[in-house]
């Protein structure tokens, strides 16, 4: 199976396994699952052993001792990761952390969830995962539009499906919230069906994927089948079937000019249109092997000069007013 994402320069040096964090980061009364430990005349001493809670005793201790950071002992950036992800909601209620550093950790979790399922499309662990990162990204983006701007000033210039994945999914997420769409039940499923909706290029060959210009009619029939190839991957995934529909429904438009199926209108659901501007925009302001980002007010007049009748004009409204709240 062909995958969409690029290849990873492996770093020379051998990573350090033992990753500081702060102490704000931890659960407290939980079982952390790795082994903590305090850095001491040059050497690593385990405090806290992966079976046993991290008490409040233990962080008072450490305070009192004005220890802000201790060790955890991790051998791979995925190990690194599942720390964060477990710890998340306490990260993201804690006031004490800032949201500048919460949404930096979200953003590491979600890009690392959606590198792996690009990379293993039948890895349902981590499309399970997803769920998590979602509604965490959901409650931290309630909490106002500081959240939002820190989430979206951590997106790549640079074009890989992962992080165009979670862009689309903030920006979704934003815009829908925006357009005054509070059921979290709603919100969580958009925000599955956007990280995801790119998952089907997993099956479109690399040099179609990647080719540095135009696509030929032959390699665009193949690229636009992405949106069915998604759906029928997810048919025994953990993901609801709103989920489902805005991965097939994503290049859809109400003129009826999109694919896969030709959808105009109404028929084409307001989570679906959303997630289609989203796509739209952050492909658009990034670079790709085929052509340099636009500038936003550019990708703005593209969408509202020569988009305009793929989309429902309020959208088209509160996409903007949303996206110069950003550049604000």
């Amino acid at each position: 199976m062909a995958l969409s994402t690029p290849s990873i320069t492996v770093p020379s040096k051998p990573m350090n396994p033992y990753h500081p964090v702060e102490l704000e980061f931890f659960a407290v009364d939980a079982v952390c699952n790795h082994d903590i430990y305090l850095l001491t005349n040059g050497s690593y001493v385990l405090y806290r052993a992966a079976s046993l809670p991290f008490t409040s005793a233990d962080k008072q201790r450490l305070e009192d001792a004005r220890i802000k950071a201790v060790f955890i002992l991790c051998t791979t950036q995925k190990e690194l990761r599942q720390f964060y992800e477990s710890n998340l909601s306490n990260i993201i209620e804690n006031k004490k952390i800032d949201t500048k550093k919460k949404a930096d950790i979200l953003y590491k979790c979600a890009s690392g969830i959606a590198q792996e399922i690009f990379e293993n499309p039948e890895n349902k662990e981590a499309i399970g995962s997803s769920k998590n990162v979602v509604n965490n990204t959901i409650r931290l983006m309630a909490k106002g539009s500081d959240a939002f701007i820190q989430m979206i000033s951590l997106s790549s210039h640079d074009y890989y499906t992962y992080t165009h994945c979670v862009n689309v999914m903030t920006f979704s997420i934003g815009i829908l919230s925006a357009m005054g769409i509070k059921d979290p039940e709603v919100l969580k499923e958009a925000g599955m069906g956007a990280l995801l909706h790119d998952i089907g290029k997993a099956k479109v060959p690399l040099e179609v994927l990647n080719k540095p210009g135009p696509l030929n009619d032959e390699e665009w029939q193949i690229m636009k089948q992405h949106p069915s190839f998604g759906f029928e991957m997810l048919t025994d995934a953990p993901v609801p079937e709103r989920g489902r529909n805005i991965v097939v429904q994503h290049h859809e438009k109400i003129s009826g000019a999109g694919y896969p199926h030709g959808l105009k209108g109404e028929d084409i659901p307001i989570v679906s249109q959303v997630v289609s501007i989203c796509d739209a925009y952050d492909a658009m302001t990034t670079n790709r092997v085929y052509q340099k980002a636009m500038k936003p007010y550019d990708a703005f007049r593209v969408i509202t000069q020569e988009m305009r009748q793929h989309f429902d004009p309020n959208l088209i409204e509160t996409f903007i007013k949303l996206l110069n709240l950003k550049r604000r």
